[in-house]
């Protein structure tokens, strides 16, 4: 049986945040995509190039390599289709979920 102090919530440790990846578009977040997006999500943004993202694709990918992403998202209605096949690659050999959305 558990005690009542392993019931509180000031004994349970919060839920380790989940770094998430926006890739593409100018940084606003379509209503479909902020539905897929968990409670504890910590969001990062990396524009496509036509907003002003120049080099962004490149700045992912590095964070994806170095172990700072857990999940990555692309808004493929706004990003180059080369970025994305490449993100998407990248994300399937190193076991990154990605998740594409039009």
């Amino acid at each position: 049986m558990l005690s009542q102090s392993a019931l509180s919530p000031s004994s349970r440790s919060p839920a380790k945040p989940v770094r998430i990846a926006i890739l593409g578009g100018d940084g606003r977040l379509p209503s479909r995509v902020r539905l897929l997006l968990p409670a504890n999500a910590e969001l990062r943004h990396f524009k496509a190039g036509r907003y002003g993202g120049g080099g962004e694709a490149r700045a992912l990918a590095q964070s994806i390599r170095t172990g700072g992403i857990d999940r990555v998202i692309v808004l493929s209605r706004w990003n180059g289709h080369s970025a994305t096949l490449v993100i998407q690659r990248l994300c399937r050999r190193l076991d990154v979920p990605i998740q594409v959305v039009k």
